[in-house]
């Protein structure tokens, strides 16, 4: 049976060391785990970085964003980007844009309200799509991760009231507040991976914490078959050649029981950590 105690050290050791490695990432890079979601558009001069919502003509069964406009603030739910900048993609279909909602993404900023420097809050602009400076009480959308920098900004002439006004405009690296997206919780809710989380742990969680889970999930999965069809195929091989040592190999099957019900419990513990983060 020596042989047997080396695979299910083996095989311990590896998953142990997968649930580690899944944690430390999710723990570690939390900023990068954000989830794209592709959306159908009719606005034709939408492009990324800039700040989208739902449009009008937008429903369940097909969502349609557009650039964000001052009068559609309560119905944002992101910023524009692609595939290549997103770690996590969802999407069906051929979908027309991309949308990241939560995490790291570059979003077109401008210095309408003034200058912009790290850590400073960001809000919906008067111009569509972009960011600028929080000086109102319009909500919250991002945080700066960068300074705006003239230098390498480019310049727009919009219209106000006193006359036309140029404005520069530049793309930032931001972190969207999820806080800002309150108002859409009910449209969220209605995500496949967000109803399981709340089944799981009854209280709201991210999809990509979620995600996260599921991976977990199936490592233990396949952790424990391989760890019990390896014990069962190597007890009756050793059955086989030795018939008199029928109780030993019973005391050591119930050894290996106990081995796959401590990877499961560590697997349950692993997925709550990271549903409850």
């Amino acid at each position: 049976m020596s042989k047997l105690y080396k695979y299910l050290d083996s095989k311990l050791a590896r998953t142990i060391g997968l649930l580690v490695g899944v944690i430390f990432i999710f723990c570690s890079a939390p900023t990068l785990a954000a989830i794209t979601r592709g959306y159908n558009t009719d606005d034709a001069q939408l492009r990324p970085g800039m700040v989208v919502a739902l449009s009008q003509s937008s429903t369940s069964e097909n969502p349609k964003v557009e650039a964000a406009s001052l009068d559609q603030i309560e119905r944002i739910i992101g910023v524009a980007t692609t595939i290549d900048e997103s770690l996590v993609t969802i999407s069906s279909g051929d979908k027309e844009s991309y949308v990241e909602s939560e995490g790291e993404v570059n979003a077109y900023v401008s210095d309408l309200d003034g200058d912009i420097k790290y850590g400073d809050l960001l809000t919906l602009s008067p111009i569509k799509g972009v960011l600028a400076k929080a000086s109102s009480s319009r909500p919250i959308v991002a945080i700066a991760l960068e300074d705006f920098s003239k230098e390498t900004a480019e310049t727009y002439r919009i219209q106000e009231n006193s006359g036309n006004k140029d404005v520069l405009v530049q793309r930032l690296r931001v972190n969207l507040d999820r806080q800002a997206f309150a108002s859409l919780d009910s449209l969220e809710n209605n995500s496949v991976l967000t109803e399981l989380g709340r089944a799981l742990i009854g209280k709201e969680v991210g999809e990509i914490q979620v995600v996260i889970a599921l991976i977990i999930f199936f490592i233990v999965l396949v952790a424990e078959g391989t760890i019990l069809y390896g014990a069962i195929s190597s007890a009756i091989s050793s059955l086989g050649r030795n018939p008199l040592a029928k109780n030993i190999i019973r005391r050591e099957l119930v050894r290996v029981l106990f081995v796959a019900i401590a990877v499961l419990a560590l697997g349950v513990a692993a997925i709550y950590a990271v549903l409850w983060v």
